[in-house]
């Protein structure tokens, strides 16, 4: 196994995106711009409201997303993610190598699909999604996942993992296993799972502080309240909290200051705070500061809200990083 830059923890969905009216949205039983967890069978009903639309299928999944970004501006990441033996888990697997993410566990469920998001994209750019974890939310521990820890600088996971008792528990222990040396970074992911899941998040970091943590606006609040610029340093050492086109507030090494979002035509915000961790985490390895490395995240958001994607191409993110230097 190599030396790792960011190890990853996280979910493995395959994404299928579809655009479509507002009203169709209220038609299902999802929270409308949130994430929530259904069954199989809800899925399939919901995509027989969507009439013939072929979906965008897209290898997803949170924290996934922020690997490929941070592997294709030129880190080194490896992925702890659990699949199903079927063919979107060959599809999910064959994807993080072709962009260079070494996949850490290579245990396939039998008897689990492998998990699967609807994303549904309506046109102000919001995102509802309905979730079946499937495999995702079965991960099995292994030893492998202490080799990994020992060659990483940073250990990464998404709030997303701790909606599942089984992937709760797994990462607990990979966190319990992590020595002093790696870093501890975190995107809070969703508002709705913080408020659900509040007690396993302030049990996380109590584990282990956050040296970086990633969130907004409804997050932060869901969080720690109202007063969450005094209440999460408590939890993170460097912490930005976003809030769509308004300025971010970052928080340093016990000093605060604010970023301007960059002015954009916004389509489709489905995985700006996917890009933003990653490109963040990637300036960090780096050698930039925090504020620096939040800016080139920002940025780096500012580029996938408009395109109808959560991803770039590969050389989409060759020529993001370029078009940043020459600011």
């Amino acid at each position: 196994m190599d030396n790792l830059d960011i190890l990853g923890v996280g979910n493995a969905l395959v994404d299928e995106t579809f655009y479509i009216e507002e009203d169709l949205v209220r038609k299902t039983n999802l929270n409308f711009n949130q994430f929530k967890q259904i069954s199989y069978s809800e899925q399939q009903e919901i995509k027989s409201f969507l009439g013939n639309q072929d979906p965008e299928i897209v290898c997803g999944g949170s924290t996934t997303n922020s690997l490929v970004a941070a592997s294709n501006f030129g880190s080194k990441c490896g992925h702890i993610c659990q699949l199903g033996r079927d063919s979107l888990g060959d599809l999910y697997e064959d994807n993080l190598k072709e962009n260079n993410i070494e996949v850490i566990n290579s245990l396939r469920l039998d008897e689990i699909n492998t998990g699967r998001c609807l994303v549904l994209i309506s046109p102000n750019s919001e995102r509802t999604m309905g979730t079946y974890l499937g495999a995702s939310e079965n991960l099995q521990f292994s030893k492998d996942f202490l080799v990994a820890l020992t060659k990483s600088k940073i250990l990464f996971s998404e709030g997303y993992q701790f909606t599942s008792n089984q992937n709760y528990d797994v990462f607990l222990q990979i966190l319990k296993m992590a020595n002093h040396k790696i870093d501890f970074a975190l995107s809070l992911s969703d508002p709705n799972v913080v408020n659900i899941f509040k007690d396993r998040f302030l049990e996380v970091l109590k584990i282990k502080q956050a040296k970086y943590l990633f969130c907004n606006k409804d997050e932060a609040i869901a969080l720690t309240g109202e007063n969450f610029k005094n209440e999460l340093p408590k939890y993170a050492q460097n912490f930005v909290v976003t809030d769509g086109a308004n300025e971010s507030f970052i928080f340093e090494d016990g000093k605060s200051s604010n970023l301007k979002a960059y002015k954009v035509d916004a389509i489709d915000s489905n995985g700006a705070g996917d890009i933003f961790a990653g490109g963040c985490l990637h300036a960090i390895i780096s050698g930039e500061d925090f504020h620096e490395s939040c800016n080139f995240g920002n940025y780096a958001s500012s580029q996938i809200v408009q395109e109808r994607s959560p991803r770039l191409t590969q050389d989409g993110y060759i020529k993001l990083k370029e078009n940043y230097l020459e600011l």
